[in-house]
Parts: structure tokens; sequence; C-alpha cells
């Protein structure tokens, strides 16, 4: 057995670039907290902001010498809580948040947050395909595979990387692409963040950040099986331009709701002829219409929440808050699950999931179901590790606070009409399948890199591979 040095703090921290946060310092409690307040309990042994590959390097050693286990934060924002734990040296890449964007492609650093990739590429008349929530961390979003408002046109955020840069177990930089390190490169779009090493940049092809017209549409709850009806058919058969989503929320005390959000890179006209069509199909107009020109920056602040970058919080139903405008972090405690569906929902499932709204008792819950098809299913699902290429539509279900065991009823109720694949981006602790659930056919192979690139298990955590 390897003789394990005792941890010397102090020596870390004055080894470091950055700043080392241990507790009983004044930034401790602020440091040690997760998006979610669900794990407000951890207590991490130290949080290390690093500033530097160095300070990566140093970080990875201590924990090698001194079997400390480390874990690798950006936004926060692991559903299970991974990108932090007791006694764990937290590796946070936050201060490595550069973007620069030059011609076609951008090169990002993996602390970068959603909201500042989206403005700072506006600038150049550029974006990439990526999530609606401000705070979520760039790495994070690639590495799982990451899904968006405009990706049935233009893919998913994996499938915009052309490179990325990381440091692994053995304190080596790699810069992985298709033509260097070429396995790692295909793992890192789609295995999940901290599963390697630490990434420390990320390269990308980007796209004029078009013009576009968001929607929201509200029907009666009465008339919500015919709505679910006639969407899972329309949503994933659109036009590669025209996203959509469909939401189902209720909260303990209050109505049942039903809506649907859709983005189209197509004009007010073309889209307002593709709703009265799910209207039609579904056999009841809906009881409000919201149709909004205007640019790609706007929309996204708009899915976020927010009218502007000073709102106080962004929030829309189905996601999550954004930033306070003090740039603190807006929290908030919830518990998360997931499915993919290949295939459209049976009246009998249509009735399962809409009872299964209808009986929540005590806080709130929530299923989105977003549309998929188009670009993203055009990747053959070998491609990247990112194997659910097939599927028609996939769903997170949410129950705020997370205490109760709705969340767990639902999941089983509709586990019989899914696939039995899960978004490892939205990471399900209780998944006792999580291998096959997350990467299919890609599980055997991936398994294989981890033995190679972290032999000593560096990077370990109740998923890891």
């Amino acid at each position: 057995m390897t003789k394990r040095s005792t941890p010397d703090w102090a020596a870390l921290g004055h080894g470091l670039e950055g700043r080392l946060i241990r507790p009983g310092d004044a930034d401790y409690t602020t440091a040690r907290h997760l998006y979610n307040t669900r794990f407000d309990g951890l207590k991490p042994a130290a949080v290390a902001y690093v500033s530097s590959d160095e300070d990566i390097r140093e970080c990875l050693a201590f924990a090698r010498d001194t079997g400390v286990p480390v874990s690798i934060r950006n936004g926060g924002h692991s559903y299970a809580g991974w990108s932090s734990g007791n006694g764990h040296l937290v590796i946070d890449v936050s201060k490595l948040s550069a973007v620069t964007a030059s011609g076609t492609t951008a090169t990002i650093g993996a602390g970068a947050k959603l909201i500042d990739i989206y403005t700072g590429l506006a600038e150049h008349g550029r974006t990439i395909p990526g999530g609606s929530c401000p705070t979520v961390g760039i790495s994070g979003l690639t590495l799982g595979g990451g899904h968006g408002v405009i990706s049935r046109a233009h893919g998913l955020t994996c499938d915009s990387l052309t490179a990325a840069d990381i440091i692994t177990a053995d304190g080596k930089l790699l810069h992985c692409s298709t033509a260097e390190h070429p396995d790692l490169f295909w793992a890192l779009r789609g295995a999940g963040g901290g599963q390697f090493g630490v990434v420390t940049k990320l390269y990308f092809s980007t796209l004029a950040a078009p013009q576009v017209v968001t929607g929201y549409l509200t029907w009666p709850w009465a008339k919500a099986a015919a709505v679910l009806r006639a969407w899972q058919e329309w949503g994933p058969g659109q036009p590669d331009e025209i996203w959509s989503a469909l939401h189902l929320d209720k909260s303990a005390n209050g109505t049942p709701q039903i809506s649907v959000a859709v983005l189209s890179l197509t004009s007010r006209g073309d889209l307002a002829n593709a709703l009265d069509r799910l209207a039609t199909s579904a056999g009841a107009s809906a009881s409000s219409v919201s149709l909004h020109p205007r640019p790609y920056l706007d929309a996204t602040l708009a899915y976020a929440g927010c009218s502007s970058l000073s709102t106080a919080q962004c929030h829309l139903p189905g996601t999550t808050p954004g930033r306070t405008s003090s740039g603190r972090l807006a929290r908030e405690t919830y518990s998360a699950r997931s499915d993919f569906y290949d295939r459209s929902l049976s009246p009998t499932g249509i009735q399962t999931l809409l009872a299964q709204v209808e009986g929540v008792r005590s806080g709130a819950g929530s299923v989105a179901l977003t549309a998929l098809g188009g670009a993203v299913n055009r990747v053959s699902p070998t491609a990247t590790a990112f194997v659910h290429r097939r599927s028609r539509f996939l769903a997170q279900y949410i129950d705020a606070p997370g205490t109760g065991t709705w969340l767990g009823t639902l999941h089983a109720a509709m586990r019989r009409y899914a696939s039995g694949a899960a978004y490892q981006n939205y990471t399900d602790a209780s998944l006792t399948d999580w291998r096959q659930a997350y990467y299919g056919s890609a599980a055997t192979r991936l398994t294989n890199l981890k033995h190679q690139y972290d032999p000593a298990r560096l990077f370990d955590f109740p998923q890891a591979l």
C-alpha cells in the first residue's frame, strides 16, 4: 500500500496562485455552497479557486500524495451534488473564464458561465448552441452533451466542440481533438464532467447569432391530454428551425398548468402557421399566445427569465434561476430525474403522466418535455459519447423542494413508456442502471478509457466510470 503524506493545507495554499479557502475562513460558507440548497450540509476540506494550469497540477499532486478526494466544480449545478463532498478538495475552475472569438471559432475557459459566453460572443455577432440557465458552466454542459433552444437546428453543444485541453490525473496537459488523442476527445463529448481530468479550455466552431421568434402558449388544463397528444407528434416532427418544449406544472394548492414554449429561426408568420397546425391537431386553440421576434441574445435572456442583464433574478418556470443583479448566485432547492422517449406516449401513458402531475400534494412538481430530432439525431449514436441520438423527446421531472416521494412515484410510473435511457447532465443518484441509462453501447469503451487515463481513480464519485 502506498504511504500517504499528512495533508499540509498551509503549504498547498502558499503554493497556489489562486485562493485556497478552508473551514474557519470568512468566505468558507459561501465557497462551499453549490447551486442546490439540498447540499448545504456538505463540508469540503478546502475549496481551491485555481487560476492557472499549474494550480490544477498542484492540487492534483496534493490529492495523489495525501489521498484527499477531489471534486471538480464550475457552476456547481451537479444534480447529485458531486461537485463537492465532505472532506473533499474542491477544484473550482470558475476563474478560468476567458471568452475569445476569432472569425468562426471561439476559445472558452472551462470556468465560463453561459450568460458570459452568450454576451461575449454576441459582441462579435456569434454564438454556440447551449442551454438556457445563465449560471450553468460551459464545461459541465458540454461534457455531458448540452441541449438547448437551437439544438434541433445546430446540434448539441458538444457537436460544436472542435478541441479541448484537459489535465489528467498524472498532471499532463493534453490537447484533444479528432487529430490528437481522438479517443479521449470522443469521450469528452458526452461522458459527463469529472471523469477523466480537469478540463481547462474548450474550442468551438461558432455560428452567426440569428434573429429568432420566441413564443409562449397556454391552454386550460381540461385540454391537457389533447395538447400533449398533438405536441408529441408535432414538436419532434417540425423543421429543424423550430424548437419547442411542453411544460406541465402544479403546486400543492394550485391548479395544474400546461404550456408550450417555442423558438424559431423562421419568420413570425411561419411560426404562427406551424402553431396553428398544432392547435388544429389538438382540436383546441390556445387560451393565450405570445410571439416575439428578437435577437438571439435577447431570446437567451428571455428563456432564462431575464428581461435584461440587470434583472434581479432570472427565472422561467420549468428552468432554473440565474444570478442576482449583484452577481451572486440565485439558488433554489429541488430534486430531478429524466427519461428519454423513443416513441410517442400511448393514450394510457398520457393519462398516467397527467394523473401524476395532478397528484402533487406538497411543494411543486413540474414536467418538461423537450422536442429532439433535427440536427441532434443526424449524428451517429457512436460518433460521440452522447448516444441518445434516436429519441423523440427528453423528459425532465422536477420536484421542489424535493423532500417528498412524488418524484420517485412519477418516475416509476413512466418507466414503462420511456426508453430506459437518462440524460447524464441530469445526474440521477438513485439510478442503479446508470451505466446503461447514460451511456448505452458506449459504456464499455468509456470504462476502458477511464482505466487508461485514470487508473488509480483519482477522479471518483458514485457514478464515476
